[in-house]
């Protein structure tokens, strides 16, 4: 039986372990946005802020579930497809049923979430009062919310999945669809593979002026462009660089990228862009949570050397993405791909 395979139970016990945690966090911010109040000295006061230090340890242990959950939704995936007729990467697996896709998505939103808020609470231990702790609980019952229904999802996916079933390969479902629309040449692929590198050379360049002199104005906008870099990122992926690292100008598929014929670049591609958007938004979300005086004075050595990491992070998905391209111009003497 499919719920019997050993990366369908990695997973579920990865998203189980990342729900109870911020379901337990999330129990704690409902009592701090009921009950903190930092002008009190009482012994449910003491006790509360303790609750809250043990929160912190949930949430950032929760953080790592929900990463280590993601990437087991997609190893997982790619692993059971060699087990589903017809699937020869992960979307095969995730197109065997009407709950794949969904269940993806959810996992990528919370493993996002996750990350962002547990940044949020690595800057908090470098204030020195508990000025964020609202800001902090009001996060954390966001974010609960989104671990639970990404574990339902999964579930709902992964016991109903059927390995007798006979799939849709991703060159059935996506290789069409590029070879009807001349907008894969003409339109979005161009404007992607132009937009992409210009975008991430405006973020790196920002954050590394922002991180020289940190501000709260600068590193929020550092932030922003991270974020709005990740979308144009990830098109470009799709569009420009998995045709080149397999030679085929219609072949689209992000999941491909996870194989060993092109030595599994997208989990560093796709790794590296999950840090950088994760290091250069936390910063921004750090400047933008930051308004009193204990929170201001640590923003700047905490935002500098996430700004940093997260622009040397843009530069490897630049090297990594722009690598394909440059071997396929090699190996072919310079004729282009698309026609």
């Amino acid at each position: 039986m499919s719920h019997l395979e050993p990366w369908i139970l990695l997973r579920l016990l990865a998203g189980l372990v990342a729900t109870a945690l911020f379901v337990r966090a999330g129990y704690t911010s409902l009592r701090v946005l009921r009950r903190f109040d930092a002008m009190r000295a009482t012994e449910g006061q003491l006790a509360l802020e303790r609750q809250v230090e043990l929160a912190s340890t949930f949430v950032r242990v929760g953080a790592v579930a929900q990463l280590a959950a993601l990437v087991l939704s997609v190893l997982g995936a790619d692993k059971l497809s060699h087990g589903i007729r017809g699937a020869m990467c992960a979307y095969g697996t995730f197109h065997a049923n009407e709950w794949g896709f969904p269940a993806l998505y959810a996992s990528i939103a919370a493993a996002f979430a996750a990350a962002l808020l547990s940044q949020l609470y690595l800057f908090d231990m470098r204030v020195r009062g508990p000025e964020l702790v609202r800001t902090l609980a009001a996060g954390t019952l966001l974010v609960a919310p989104l671990a639970v229904v990404d574990l339902a999802l999964q579930a709902k996916f992964l016991l109903g999945l059927d390995l007798s079933v006979v799939a849709s390969c991703c060159s059935v479902q996506l290789d069409p669809v590029a070879s009807a629309g001349g907008g894969y040449v003409e339109g979005p692929r161009v404007l992607a593979s132009v937009l992409a590198p210009a975008a991430i050379a405006v973020s790196v360049l920002v954050a590394w002026l922002a991180a020289r002199r940190p501000r709260a104005p600068t590193i929020a906008v550092a932030g922003a462009l991270s974020f709005a870099a990740f979308p144009l990122a990830v098109a470009a992926i799709v569009l420009d660089v998995a045709p080149h690292a397999f030679e085929v100008p219609q072949h689209h598929c992000p999941f491909c990228l996870l194989r060993a014929d092109v030595w599994g670049l997208g989990y560093a591609l796709f790794g590296a862009l999950f840090l950088a958007v994760v290091w250069s938004g936390g910063a921004g979300l750090a400047a933008v949570v930051a308004r009193a005086p204990g929170a201001r004075a640590a923003l700047g050595p905490f935002a500098a050397r996430r700004l940093r990491l997260g622009a040397l992070a843009w530069l490897a998905v630049l090297v990594l993405g722009v690598a394909p391209i440059v071997r396929y111009a090699v190996v072919s003497g310079g004729a282009p791909l698309f026609p």
